[in-house]
This record gives structure tokens, sequence and C-alpha cells, in this order.
């Protein structure tokens, strides 16, 4: 089965900058080590040009950098048709993207599409955009029996909602490559890193992401406030950027909270440094109201940090709340601060919750795990028994109604 991955929409993506978290080299990676030859395409408004990436198991993946006109934030690549046709599955993203529109009309018969957002008040631009394309476009996807693949059990029920099959919508999940995150070299420390270090009582808690309204910073300062009712020490390490205007008003509210002293931020840090970061934080918290998946979350496991966060996103199909992480709401800052504590109290329950953390993304989400193709089986997860396909059996199925490779006959 040759599969072609492509990004739709114009976006400026570097693989030679070996760059864990973009997705498609990350699952492009695991589907040739199974055999299955798999190249990706991005839009590119320099020059053209074709970048291989290594593989393990099979031949090198070729990523394509191609032209294409920009209409509706959608790429149509120039000459498509004749690369589109060397392929036997065309993996494209978003159920709202006319380009997938178009190809489930044209290439139906091997078009899957990889979709991740859902409905949230923080998400008002896509709500109505959505709304309008189910309005004229979505009943294509019924007529076609166009295959869906998921990045969440939120974005499954989203599309079920859409009046599609059951049969068109499997949850995969995202991956990480644990190879990349277990070979970063060693580039010296952040300045934050180095604030962590030094800080030798009290616990550590770590945010990384962008300081934006759905992400709640101003709940983090005050499950920290609420912390240091008990553990005076404790501080708060942030890692992120925002708008100008919000991000002052966090400012502000930090120093009228009189966390000065006990909260440190830096406005970025490169990808190949946060191994550090991680490790030195006793607790990685992401109050987060919208998700599509939540990577930082995989990559906190992944380096053995308990996570705090919501049922947004991917926590419901990662996390077992008290096994391998705490899912709570996000309604009061006191019960986030008590499950903290409570678990630093406890130093072998976690130590057992950052092994089990790891375990979870080890097994269960990299882009090996999720593109087994010889893996059928169906996986229970936390908070009822849902249960998803792994990526590699869940193509071969969007292909062909589980005939084995058909789109290759």
């Amino acid at each position: 089965m040759k599969i072609l991955i492509i990004r739709p929409w114009p976006s400026l993506l570097d693989v030679t900058k070996n760059t864990y978290n973009i997705q498609e080299v990350g699952l492009a990676k695991a589907l040739v080590k199974r055999g299955h030859p798999t190249d990706i395409l991005f839009w590119t408004d320099g020059d053209e040009m074709t970048v291989e990436v290594e593989a393990e198991g099979g031949k090198p993946i070729r990523v394509f950098y191609r032209h294409g006109k920009v209409l509706l934030k959608n790429v149509w690549f120039s000459g498509q048709d004749a690369l589109f046709a060397q392929y036997d599955v065309l993996q494209t993203a978003e159920y709202n993207q006319m380009f997938s529109w178009h190809l489930a009309g044209k290439y139906p018969e091997k078009t899957v599409i990889y979709h991740g957002p859902y409905y949230s008040p923080f998400n008002k631009n896509y709500n109505r955009m959505c709304r309008v394309f189910d309005a004229f476009f979505v009943g294509r996807y019924r007529r076609r029996g166009t295959r869906f693949l998921t990045k969440s059990e939120l974005a499954r029920k989203f599309l079920l909602e859409k009046r599609l099959s059951p049969e068109q919508v499997t949850t995969v999940g995202v991956g990480i490559d644990a190879e990349l995150l277990r070979d970063r070299p060693d580039a010296g420390q952040t300045e934050l890193e180095g604030k962590m270090r030094a800080q030798k009582k009290g616990l550590k808690l770590l945010y990384i992401g962008r300081i934006e309204p759905r992400r709640d910073p101003f709940f983090l300062l005050d499950v920290l406030a609420e912390v240091r009712k008990s553990d005076p020490d404790a501080c708060l390490y942030l890692i992120g950027d925002g708008d100008e205007a919000y991000r002052d008003s966090v400012k502000a509210a930090i120093g009228e909270k009189g966390l000065t002293d006990w909260v440190f931020w830096q406005k970025k840090a490169p990808q190949y440094q946060m191994k550090g970061v991680y490790q030195q934080a006793d607790f990685f918290l992401l109050p987060t109201e919208y998700e599509i998946f939540g990577m930082v979350l995989l990559e906190a496991m992944f380096f053995r940090r308990v996570v705090l966060t919501t049922p947004n996103g991917g926590a419901d199909m990662l996390l077992r709340s008290g096994e391998n992480g705490i899912v709570l709401e996000k309604s009061d800052p006191a019960r986030w601060a008590e499950a903290l504590l409570d678990v630093a109290a406890d130093p072998a329950k976690k130590a057992r919750m950052e092994q089990a953390a790891y375990e979870t993304v080890i097994h269960e989400n990299t882009w090996d795990a999720l593109a087994d193709p010889d893996v059928a089986g169906l996986r229970g997860l936390a908070g009822g028994r849902r249960q998803h396909r792994r990526l590699g059996s869940a193509l071969r199925r969007a292909c062909g109604q589980g005939r084995p490779y058909p789109c290759a006959a």
C-alpha cells in the first residue's frame, strides 16, 4: 500500500530540522517501517524541492515541497493529479477543508481524512465555518462513504453528529516519535531550567504552551496560591507566549496575587532543550478548555511527569485518572492543589504514576504503536469501554472495507 500524506493548507514546515512534533513525518516513518511506502506533500512559497527523510526498514520518505494556488486557506497543488495517480491512499486532513472535500469526490476509493477539531466556545470562527460547510457540502461524505480517522473521541463524536455512519469514523489518536525524543542532543539548558535546578525545596509546577484564555493561566496562579498554603516554597514555571495585552494581564495578576518571587516565565525555548525542563518538574499542569489532542501531555508523560489536566482533547484516551495522571474539571483550584499535594506526599505512588505515564506513551501512543498494521485488536480506555483501531489497520479498512490492500489491486 503506497500512501501520500497531504497537508492541504499553506504552512511552512522544515523537516530537515529534525523536529519531533511534525505529525506527518512521525506517521510516515512508522508506516514505512511496516512496509508501506509513504511520502508527504507540503506547500511552499519558496523553491520547489524534494527532501528525503531517513526511515527505518524501508525506502526513504520523500517530502515534496510544491507551489500551488491558495483559495479559502486551501492549497491546490501544481500537477497534483499526476502525483496522486502514483498512490493507493491519499491521506488529507480536516473534514471542512475544501481540498479534502474535493479529494473525497474525485478519489473516493482512496481518500482518508485525518480529523482533529470539534465544537468549542473557544473555537467560534471554526464553529461558524463548520455550519456553513455542513449546510452545503458535508452530504458528499455521506454519499461517498468517505473514511475518517480522528485524533480523539471528541472529534469522532463531532463527526457522528453530522450523520456520518459509525463505520466511516475510526478514532486512532495521535503519536509521538519516541526515538527523536530520546535522542535530543545535549545543547545546554534554558534559563528556566537553570532556575528550576536552583530551587532546592518545594514543588516545581510546570506549564508549557501558549498563554491564552482557553489554557487559563490565571487558574494556574490560583492553583499555585493554594499549593503554597501547604508548601510555601512551591514555584510555577511557564514557557509560552501570547498576545501582548493578555500576556500583560497575566503579569499583572502575578504581582497582584503576591506571587512574583514564585512564578518564573520564559517566552520561548527550542524543543531540543525541553527534555531538561520536563525532567526538573514535579508536575505538569494543563488546565485547558479546548485541545485538538494535547501533544504536550504526551511529551510530559514520556519524560515521566505526573500530569494534571481536564477531560478535553486526547486526555480521555491517554489518562486513567489516579493511575497514570490526574483528570479534573477546571472548577476549583483548591481541588487541583489537593490532588497535587496528595500525590507529592506519597513518593511511591508518584513514582508508580510517573512510570505508568511513560509506559502509556511507549506502548500506546508512539507512531509505531498506532501504525502497527498487524494489531487489529481493540483497546479499552478510561471512563468507559471506548475502543479504537490501530492506524495501520484503520488505513486498510478506510481504503477497502477491511479487505487486504485493495487499493493496490
